[in-house]
């Protein structure tokens, strides 16, 4: 598997409905999932520390955290699963999600997309999104550099959103001001996705109300089990 990720290995395949991998966001790490991830004991959970982040060790390299060079270790993960994959990804992750799905459509079969934007078209949004997270990055438990995964670069999944045809699940926190504009946009493109409003809950609402993203989690596993493969 990737040299840049350290993955975690949870539940059990009893669950022959999908195998669930879950990816964290920037300044995060896969045990943001865990309460979630004890909802959902019967699949075999695959969880990843992306590069410089929780578990996963930190490179000098600034390359190590451009998007494709983390959708390549990503995929030497995946190549290792079996399916259907259902990919979980909140935030940073559910961007990683989206673009997977967008370059790479027949390695994966859903997608559960958890406070997640599909980033800028807007030349001058995305670099307001690049200053913030440069910004704040030295507030971070990250080190600096590893918190330039979070940056953007171009807008090919906002431009590309409309291609996604897989299952897929939106899961947003009412109080989550920053991505509700984000979800709504998402559920507006692919009418095809179930939306999942979570009263009460904000960015991290894997965190505060896991038994609702649990169950949206299942709900996208248990449509793949009559669709081929």
């Amino acid at each position: 598997m990737g040299t840049t990720l350290h993955i975690t290995t949870k539940g059990s395949d009893t669950n022959s409905q999908a195998t669930l991998l879950f990816v964290h966001g920037v300044d995060s790490d896969s045990g943001v999932w865990n309460a979630t991830v004890d909802l959902l004991a019967d699949y075999l959970c695959v969880l990843i520390d992306l590069p410089g982040h929780g578990q996963a060790p930190f490179s000098p390299n600034p390359s190590t955290y451009e998007r494709d060079a983390m959708l390549k270790e990503i995929q030497a993960v995946i190549s290792e699963l079996a399916r259907p994959v259902v990919f979980v990804g909140h935030s940073l992750g559910g961007y990683l999600a989206l673009t997977y799905a967008l370059t790479r459509p027949d390695e994966i079969d859903a997608l559960v997309l958890v406070a997640t934007g599909p980033g800028f078209r807007d030349a001058k949004a995305r670099e307001a999104w690049n200053t913030k997270i440069l910004t704040n990055a030295p507030n971070f438990k990250v080190k600096d550099l590893a918190a330039t995964a979070a940056l953007h670069v171009d807008s090919m999944v906002i431009d590309r959103i409309t291609e996604l045809t897989l299952p897929t699940a939106i899961v947003i926190g009412d109080r989550d001001k920053g991505f509700l504009g984000a979800a709504d946009y998402m559920a507006k493109k692919l009418p095809h996705a179930k939306r999942t409003s979570v009263g009460g809950a904000d960015h991290y609402v894997m965190r505060s109300h896991p038994t609702e993203v649990a169950a949206a989690i299942r709900d996208v596993a248990a449509s793949l089990s009559s669709t081929p493969i």
